[in-house]
């Protein structure tokens, strides 16, 4: 049993993002949790989450589904996610299968966000594990890091103008 724990360590890695908002708790955790601001914010910069594509039902064992669209080739990737724990507005663990394109994992991902209240400010604390280690997942925790900028620009309502189709 020691030897596959020890293959699962070689195969899969994790990582952690953590972000301070300048906005309230209750604001940062609804931006996780609203269809329409979803479409604002999720997926790294060149690619487009449209809102008519994402569906979600924020409870234990709810799904959250959207399909993002790479801006230069028009390539969709569907992602589709598990709710498995719900604290209103403290904590989300959700969990994903993604078995082809960008994001491919060996298996399950579980996404674990925390959402620490700071009064009008709020630390998000994004932690994912299961990723496959190999080039297909290079480039996540980037990807995700520039969804959270997107993100602290709409809390803000520093968000710039989108000149492209509707999100």
């Amino acid at each position: 049993m020691a030897e596959t724990s020890a293959t699962n360590e070689a195969t899969t890695r994790e990582f952690t993002i953590t972000r301070v908002f300048d906005a309230p708790r209750r604001l940062v955790f609804t931006a996780w949790t609203d269809p329409r601001q979803i479409a604002q914010w999720f997926g790294p910069v060149g690619v487009t989450t449209p809102l008519s594509t994402v569906s979600m039902d924020v409870r234990p064992g709810g799904v959250w589904q959207l399909r993002m669209i790479d801006d230069a080739d028009g390539a969709e990737y569907p992602v589709a996610f598990t709710y498995r724990e719900v604290v209103e507005p403290e904590k989300l663990v959700l969990s994903a299968r993604v078995p082809t394109g960008p994001a491919a994992v060996a298996g399950e991902v579980l996404l674990t966000v925390t959402f620490a209240d700071l009064g009008d400010r709020t630390e998000m604390t994004f932690h994912v594990s299961g990723l496959a280690v190999g080039e297909e997942n290079a480039g996540l925790e980037s990807g995700w890091s520039s969804s959270f900028d997107r993100l602290a620009e709409q809390l803000t309502g520093d968000a710039p103008t989108s000149s492209g189709a509707p999100r």
